[in-house]
């Protein structure tokens, strides 16, 4: 896949979760070449530092024409989202701009920017083009058939007890670990950023009519087996099964006929992701549910270190090791080598 020069515009959104597009493809993109990162409120810097605490040599700059100027950019990525999936209170004056510098915008909105007729105006003035991500999958449609059972890779699929929490990010460094070892893997993607990170199979769920979704997740994996026959497959989880607006993960879990699921939990998060009246869940409570759904075990658990300082992380770690009897790890601080070994361990399948 050749990689296109990426700007990506997260303005006065990179430091929070509604960013989470751009944090991902700062941290991983087969399909673009991130150039910078733009936020009018944060100082200069690395983007990935400033995230991770690990250079990539990705700039974080506040100035549209500067980031213009230094990194020469072909496309303009949105990557932030407000309430709902729309564009960012602002954010249409940076599109404006972005058109009429000829970049090619891409949006992996809900609000479709290619359906505006003074952003299509301007993209055809300019010589570019505007991609929405979930416009590709709105009209996509295929039912389930129960053809999965003829895949015999060793599918995992990642849950969380929040939505934007680290599941995606812990799918690509699940599978990053797996062909560190010689394994063969693929992540299939759930969300639009799992397409703009350039992953080749995969669905965007809430892009789709209910009735196809788990069409949609059993052929995205059988596309899989079909082009890549990989012995393990990571399935990106969305939302949470207990999270009231985002009850992501039950076809995830049903459709994908997983062997097993990896928890994501942020133990400091004090209530669920844009909902101030609803708690954190019990994450016992979360595993029951995923455990009555597949009839399957809890491989391991993924820890979102947000708010916690290195002796809570240790103490944690303790404490669900002895709670759940699996695997515990920040998978941003330490890796995920101990998941993988657990995964291996599954024999399943043969090497």
């Amino acid at each position: 896949m050749q990689k296109t020069r990426a700007m990506v515009y997260a303005d006065r959104l990179y430091n929070c979760a509604d960013g989470k597009t751009a944090h991902g493809l700062v941290r991983f993109s087969k399909r673009f070449d991130v150039v910078c990162v733009v936020d009018s409120t944060l100082p200069h810097g690395d983007a990935a530092w400033f995230l991770d605490q690990k250079k990539k040599g990705i700039p974080l700059l506040n100035d549209l024409e500067e980031a213009f100027n230094k990194t020469r950019p072909d496309t303009f990525i949105i990557g932030a989202v407000s309430e709902a999936g729309m564009l960012p209170k602002g954010y249409d004056k940076a599109v404006d701009w972005a058109l009429s510098k000829g970049l090619d915008v891409v949006s992996g909105l809900h609000q479709f920017l290619s359906d505006d007729p003074r952003y299509t105006r301007l993209a055809k003035q300019h010589h570019c083009t505007i991609t929405d991500v979930r416009k590709i999958f709105r009209d996509y449609r295929r039912f389930y058939t129960g053809d999965i059972t003829k895949v015999p890779s060793l599918r995992i699929a990642l849950i969380g007890t929040d939505s934007a929490i680290g599941k995606r990010t812990l799918a690509v460094l699940l599978v990053e670990e797996l062909h560190k070892r010689g394994r063969t893997a693929d992540m299939i993607f759930t969300g639009q950023t799992g397409w703009l990170q350039g992953w080749p199979h995969g669905v965007v769920l809430d892009a789709m009519i209910n009735d196809f979704v788990s069409g949609g997740i059993e052929g995205a994996i059988l596309d899989s087996w079909k082009n890549l026959h990989p012995e393990f497959m990571i399935i990106e989880g969305q939302g949470s099964l207990v999270h009231p607006f985002f009850p992501g993960g039950f076809e995830i879990l049903t459709a994908g006929q997983v062997h097993g699921f990896i928890l994501v939990d942020a133990p400091k998060r004090p209530h669920l992701d844009g909902f101030s009246a609803y708690p954190m869940p019990d994450p016992r409570r979360v595993v029951n549910i995923a455990t009555l759904l597949t009839e399957k075990q809890l491989i391991g658990i993924g820890i979102n270190h947000e708010h916690m300082s290195k002796t809570d992380i240790i103490s944690l770690k303790a404490t669900y090791q002895q709670m759940f009897q699996v695997p515990v790890l920040d998978p941003l601080t330490e890796g995920v080598a101990d998941l993988v070994d657990a995964l291996e361990a599954m024999n399943y399948p043969t090497k």
